[in-house]
């Protein structure tokens, strides 16, 4: 009677983690999703689509300059020079976790663009919070991020 009640109790239990399960791997993809728009969008030279995947009470922490905190300040951030062209950016996330509305996501970006008629590539590492808004999108709350040297 024992292992029939803990099977019953294991067969209960089991698909509400298996939706849980499914329900992480949505949400992360929505994320990788959000990203993967975000560096499109930067490459494209299309701000106002960039700014959309930040909170409107974002803060950006760019290397070793001071702290941006707000969507004006961050949209002055991001605008490119006219003698600057982004040709690629991605990143590669190391670790995405998520804890309700809130996700931690840390790893790297690398990219390469086009100054003054010079093409350069770059990289680094960054760390992001995103934040689950009313309308069940995935923004950026916190985005901060160093370079590397090649």
């Amino acid at each position: 009677m024992a292992r029939f009640s803990t099977f019953l109790l294991i067969c209960t239990l089991l698909p509400g983690a298996a939706v849980e399960v499914n329900a992480q791997t949505q949400e992360k993809e929505a994320i990788t999703a959000a990203a993967k728009a975000f560096s499109k969008a930067y490459v494209d030279g299309d701000l106002e689509a960039q700014m959309k995947f930040y909170t409107q009470d974002a803060a950006i922490l760019p290397g070793s300059r001071n702290m941006i905190v707000g969507i004006d300040g961050v949209t002055k951030y991001w605008v490119t020079p006219k003698t600057t062209t982004i040709l690629s950016h991605k990143t590669t996330s190391t670790k995405l976790e998520i804890s309700g509305k809130l996700a931690s996501d840390y790893g790297y970006y690398q990219g390469s663009s086009v100054r003054n008629g010079d093409t350069t590539s770059f990289r680094g590492q960054y760390v992001i919070v995103w934040r689950k808004g009313d309308d069940g999108k995935w923004r950026m709350a916190v985005d901060m991020w160093s370079a590397l040297r090649n």
